[in-house]
């Protein structure tokens, strides 16, 4: 891991240098800018006696050299802009590492407690294994992000497709650094989204062809007139009346055209954000066949997305050109300008309205892999899981981790396999790893899944849907108890297995909301149920009562524990996993140890 810090520190130290050289020019050109315009006003003051040619050739250089090196000078500070993005990104993976998460975007807006699995497993939220992961420079690729999380595509030659290419981007790092870069300098926002989305049903808004083609012919048309003026067949004055006619048309479809260029701006100028984005996309190349496909559905066509894109971006600009008075008064009048423009913008949307929505894919799929290869530049001891079908194991792994648990502090275990119709019962006492296991299994298979690495020596899964019964909760506006909220999830898991819906279940503490006889009876009926419909899993509990199915239907039940060591005054855990049924409870132990309870009362401490 510290060839990965040192390979941060080195690229911020290269941003810097690169920083430190363009502030030089940007302070360079600045100086030339107001040498300029000293030089032109002092050569007014001391040629203003010389003739107005004179001081106006040097106010009109002037204005050209200034005007010139102002082009330049935002060059250099959108080059600034980016190396600043930049920093923000290698800063915040040099965070991550170190697993910092102040100001790391946790997606709040995705959690959802009625998802199968994402609430249990902390998927999005502060400090969750969302804002661990997500990388995205667009808001359709965090969207994308989140979509994969909560239903990631279980066809194992996609997930295979993914896997390459996460590997190939993982060993692409500045690109991906540039790739967030462009992002965070584009000027996106969430509510670009929904402004594209917008866009596809959007009515036609440019003139018809004959229409069309007349406005196009004005310059020809001021041409011939002024020709004819210069010939002395018309007088000057014919020139003025079709400039005036002109001008009051353009004035009539000023509101008109007002609120379609605010309607454009709002849709198609974040379009226009993304052009480095497609750019980065189009002009690099790829061996996987995924990173590939993507690739060429950015060049396939008439012209790359790219070029389409600052085309449209070129055409935005032309409009805005109107909202100067004096341009207003000159474009309109001699070209009709604002419908000529509108026009323009109605051929490029005619032509590729119905491409958006898959460019808005290609960019966000894009984005995902740079989130996935982040994580696998990240971390490169964890590896890909190998992929089976015949559901034997539905999951296996040696040395599994939790990625969200620092280094340092990460206990692996191995996973014994689990095959269809088989569950592995988990008891254990309280704080022994339980419920941080079961977390474990959960995040890393959820991981295969999306085509990510996992934190393992090996692993080998077959793609099922997950679903989980971590934790519930009661509801006081659905007017729904502890209780009864979980026996709708258990519902859920026993309704879809038997419309033969192949499931790979995690249960914690079952039926917690109910007596122990109850509990007992209500736990055995439920494991029976789950192994006989054909479910995979795994369950922990703290009655070891459950442990008892393994003789009942051996080969389908095994069993596993997590012990606590309790040595005179002092409660120790090794959190290693270890067959059998754990031996040692801790509840009376630590309520002693609390003063809760009198130190003289007994219990089954052991």
């Amino acid at each position: 891991m510290e060839d990965i810090r040192q390979d941060y520190l080195n690229c911020l130290e290269s941003n810097a240098r690169e920083t430190a050289r363009i502030k030089r020019y940007i302070q360079f050109i600045g100086l030339l800018r107001l040498l300029v315009f000293v030089a032109a006003a002092g050569a007014v003051y001391l040629w203003h006696g010389n003739g107005a040619w004179v001081w106006g050739s040097a106010i009109g250089v002037g204005l050209v050299l200034f005007l010139g090196l102002a082009r330049v000078h935002d060059r250099w500070f959108r080059k600034k802009e980016f190396t600043d993005s930049r920093e923000r990104v290698i800063r915040r993976e040099l965070a991550l590492l170190d697993y910092r998460f102040e100001g790391i975007d946790g997606g709040d807006e995705f959690i959802d407690p009625a998802h199968d699995y994402s609430f249990d497993l902390d998927l999005f939220g502060a400090k969750s294994f969302f804002a661990y992961l997500n990388r995205s420079a667009t808001a359709v690729g965090r969207q994308a992000l989140a979509r994969l999380m909560k239903h990631p595509d279980l066809d194992a030659e996609v997930i295979r497709r993914q896997q390459d290419a996460v590997e190939e981007l993982s060993r692409r790092t500045d690109l991906r650094i540039d790739f967030q870069a462009w992002g965070g300098c584009s000027g996106e926002n969430q509510a670009d989204t929904h402004s594209l989305e917008q866009l596809a049903g959007m009515p036609r808004f440019g003139t018809g062809r004959v229409v069309g083609t007349l406005i196009l012919a004005l310059p020809a048309l001021y041409l011939i007139l002024l020709v004819l003026w210069l010939t002395g067949v018309i007088a000057g004055s014919v020139i003025v009346w079709p400039f005036i006619a002109l001008l009051a048309v353009a004035g009539i479809l000023a509101k008109r055209v007002t609120r379609i260029q605010e309607q454009l701006n709002a849709a198609l100028a974040s379009l226009s954000h993304y052009v480095r984005l497609f750019e980065t996309i189009e002009q690099s190349r790829f061996e996987s066949e995924r990173l590939g496909h993507l690739q060429r559905a950015c060049t396939e066509g008439s012209g790359s997305v790219s070029q389409r894109v600052a085309r449209l971006r070129r055409l935005l600009g032309n409009l805005d050109q109107r909202c100067n008075f004096v341009g207003f008064m000159v474009l309109n009048g001699f070209l009709l300008w604002d419908v000529r423009q509108l026009n323009a913008l109605n051929r490029w949307l005619d032509e590729n309205r119905e491409l958006l929505p898959r460019w808005l894919e290609v960019l966000a799929q894009f984005d995902v892999c740079c989130s996935l290869a982040s994580f696998r530049y990240n971390h490169p001891h964890y590896t890909f899981p190998h992929i089976v079908l015949d559901r034997r194991p539905v999951m296996q792994a040696q040395a599994l981790g939790h990625p969200l648990i620092p280094r340092d502090r990460c206990v692996c275990n191995d996973v014994a396999p689990m095959n269809e119709g088989t569950f592995q019962v988990i008891t254990g006492a309280n704080m022994a790893g339980k419920s941080t296991y079961l977390r474990t299994i959960g995040i890393n298979y959820l991981l295969g899944c999306m085509g990510a690495p996992v934190c393992a020596r090996s692993m080998t899964f077959t793609p099922l849907p997950l679903f989980t019964g971590l934790r519930a909760s009661d509801s006081l506006a659905d007017n729904e108890s502890y209780f009864f909220a979980e026996l709708k999830r258990l519902q859920q898991i026993v309704m879809r297995l038997r419309r033969g819906e192949k499931l790979f279940v995690i249960l914690d503490e079952i039926l917690r909301g109910t007596n122990s006889v109850d509990k007992q009876t209500g736990s055995l009926a439920l494991v029976r149920q789950l192994v006989e419909a054909g479910a995979a899993g795994i369950i922990a509990t703290h009655d070891l009562v459950l442990g008892q199915l393994a003789e009942k239907l051996p080969g389908q039940i095994s069993n596993y524990r997590f012990e606590a060591t309790i040595e005179g005054d002092e409660l120790t855990f090794t959190y290693r996993l270890q067959p059998g049924i754990a031996r040692n409870m801790n509840a009376c132990f630590l309520m002693k140890k609390m003063g809760i309870i009198p130190a003289e009362v007994s219990g089954n401490d052991s």
